[in-house]
């Protein structure tokens, strides 16, 4: 059967997505996969991403594996990308998903000879993406925005949307708590996510470690995750509760972090987005960004905002992060992602 308008995929044949953006927006693009892959059962699906997102790639059952392009923004990086595409034309991709609207991210897959190149109509992309797609100003998530790809119809040819998927092997995860915790945690976990992309997108550290320390006195262990930028916000929640600091470790390790947590706490930020497509209850903090639109469409995440007319992250209260944390807890039974 034919699909999509294109030519019926063959035994041994697979798609490719190129992914666009920060790890938020690599995960946003899990969730076309799962409608790619529900359009084409037992189609192969490779993912071209920036590093280091392909760490995580492996913990996604939708795909098969990743390929990464890193050449520095600003920069066409024409031998990087030629080098690229032929390795790419190797694999010999009958389709390929464009996700980013940019001239630029449509190159690679044009030099690769792939037959169908899927993407937005844009930025003078005519002959490089020889299925453009329309409307997408008109779409109001972000998500919604990625999985419209999918179909010729856009979203309406989509069926109801499927959020980003994640999954930790059971065996692998078992032999990470045995190696890092000498077993799983002893008493539930509040993961904290302090950083984001930008400064708009901060909740003050401070208030992090008030819910930290409110959190350790009901015996709660509170580990603090995302990257060695984060160092100074580490400090200031370690000075009020006992912590475990996972700044400094591998982003697939973070799979783990979360898979074990009990609860996530974080900004608008890739590790929010991560930890909606393990189906961990999260509380994600949003300002000038909204959950509906950037956020992870994931059912296990709640947004948290400013009162109404503000977008300041500093207007949201410790107190009504700890009562939304606290709601959560009914909801500890959230399964993964179906």
């Amino acid at each position: 059967m034919i699909k999509d308008g294109g030519i019926a995929p063959q035994a041994g044949e697979a798609f490719l997505i190129v992914g666009f953006g920060g790890i938020g927006d690599h995960v946003r693009c899990f969730a076309l996969a799962r409608h790619v892959a529900a359009r084409h059962p037992g189609i192969a699906i490779d993912f071209l991403c920036r590093s280091p997102t392909h760490r995580i790639v492996p913990f996604v059952p939708d795909l098969r594996a990743a390929f990464v392009d890193d050449t520095p923004h600003g920069r066409l990086g024409v031998r990087e990308k030629l080098r690229l595409a032929a390795r790419l034309r190797a694999q010999r991709y009958r389709r390929v998903y464009v996700v980013s609207r940019t001239f630029k991210s449509a190159i690679v897959p044009f030099l690769a000879g792939i037959p169908e190149r899927v993407g937005w109509f844009g930025e003078g992309r005519v002959a490089l993406i020889n299925r453009p797609q329309f409307g997408d100003r008109r779409l109001h998530g972000e998500t919604e925005k990625v999985c419209a790809l999918a179909a010729p119809e856009g979203l309406a040819g989509c069926g109801p949307l499927l959020p980003p998927r994640m999954v930790a092997p059971a065996a692998e995860l078992a032999r990470w708590q045995s190696e890092v915790l000498a077993g799983g945690p002893t008493a539930p976990v509040l993961a904290i996510a302090p950083g984001a992309y930008n400064d708009r997108r901060l909740w003050p550290a401070e208030r992090f470690a008030e819910v930290a320390r409110t959190f350790a006195a009901r015996g709660w262990e509170i580990w603090v995750l995302g990257g060695p930028q984060e160092q100074a916000m580490v400090e200031v929640i370690a000075a009020t509760a006992p912590i475990r600091d996972f700044t400094r470790t591998p982003l697939e390790d973070a799979v783990f972090q979360l898979a074990s947590a009990t609860l996530f706490l974080g900004n608008d930020s890739g590790m929010l987005h991560i930890a909606g497509a393990l189906g961990v209850p999260s509380i994600g903090l949003f300002g000038p960004t909204a959950l509906e639109v950037t956020g992870p469409r994931n059912p296990c995440v709640a947004g948290l905002r400013p009162p109404p007319g503000q977008i300041d992250l500093r207007e949201i209260s410790a107190a009504a992060v700890i009562c939304a944390l606290d709601g959560l807890k009914g909801h500890l039974d959230v399964a993964q992602p179906a």
